[in-house]
């Protein structure tokens, strides 16, 4: 079966990596993936915001002609999850967006699935979701939603899916030790945890369950002592402090604590103000992705030790 998972705009290259055990990627781009798997996960990975079951595809910009599409082809794989008598709503998306379309056309499509899988309408509040997706590229396709995007925490929380592709960004391995020193609400920490390995989290205003620390001034932690740092440090004023000397001071001490196989991951937007504070900290560029967090622009490095 076909499989469509929409990721955080920029991490497309790492969907490859967080393949589903037996999958086989076929597309990646344009913030979404396309995998064929013979039998779905128990859970999909973490950097998946929407995972749809693929029951027709089309090439076109039109809500119609997909509709067509699916009324001649569409497979009826959803009943591997749906079962009779629960409730549906159908809804339409073009370019990311949520758009609304004639009655008629909706009517259409609520037909074919009662017909198909003898489900209830409910537009308010439904057990499934149909989606119809036109894509910038001018594909598209009808589908079945299986998840949605996990719950992102208070407002100006790092994204779960946007943390979970950045601990895959630092290669970590079980048992390993990750610090993240600009924890914040512990987004990184959950992910880490996917990956067997344990967090250990501090930020100079921690909340329940983070230690209070300075990343400036890692006097907890001992020299060479961590596997990875994986961290979202501030992109503007900390503390009466500008970006360039916070930089500077904390990423001094992320060499300090990081062991020489170690490596560091950051997401920042303020790229040249960190790359040069990780340069002269002794650390070399490994790897850029350049991302959206919250409609920004923003990139995700990795770096390590700079051998000497």
């Amino acid at each position: 079966m076909l499989y469509f998972a929409t990721v955080p705009a920029g991490l497309e290259p790492l969907a490859r990596e967080a393949l589903p055990r037996g999958a086989k990627l076929l597309h990646a781009g344009g913030g979404a993936a396309l995998m064929e798997l013979k039998t779905p996960p128990k859970a999909w990975p973490a950097l998946y915001t929407n995972v749809f079951l693929v029951l027709c595809q089309a090439k076109t910009r039109e809500f119609g002609a997909l509709l067509r599409v699916a009324e001649a082809t569409a497979s009826t794989a959803f009943f591997a999850y749906t079962h009779p008598n629960q409730t549906f709503r159908v809804r339409f998306s073009q370019n990311g967006r949520l758009v609304n379309v004639a009655g008629a056309e909706m009517a259409r499509a609520e037909t074919l699935v009662k017909r198909a899988g003898r489900l209830r309408v409910n537009r308010v509040k439904s057990d499934w979701e149909f989606w119809y997706l036109l894509q910038q590229d001018g594909s598209a396709l009808y589908g079945l939603l299986l998840s949605r995007p996990k719950a992102q925490g208070e407002k100006g929380a790092l994204h779960p899916e946007v943390a979970y592709g950045m601990a895959l960004l630092a290669q970590i391995r079980p048992g390993e030790t990750v610090l993240d020193p600009f924890a914040g609400s512990g987004a990184v920490g959950e992910a880490v945890k996917h990956f067997g390995a344990k967090p250990l989290l501090s930020d100079i205003a921690p909340k329940p369950g983070i230690a209070a620390c300075d990343a400036r001034d890692l006097v907890q932690i001992r020299d060479g002592s961590i596997d990875r740092i994986v961290t979202d440090p501030p992109w503007g004023i900390y503390e009466k402090c500008d970006v360039n000397a916070l930089y500077r001071a904390a990423f001094a001490e992320f060499r300090r604590v990081l062991k020489p196989s170690g490596a560091v991951v950051l997401l920042t937007a303020a790229a040249r103000e960190a790359e040069t504070a990780m340069v002269e900290a002794g650390f070399a560029h490994e790897k850029t992705l350049r991302v959206l967090v919250n409609g920004k622009k923003a990139v995700l490095t990795r770096w390590r030790p700079a051998i000497a």
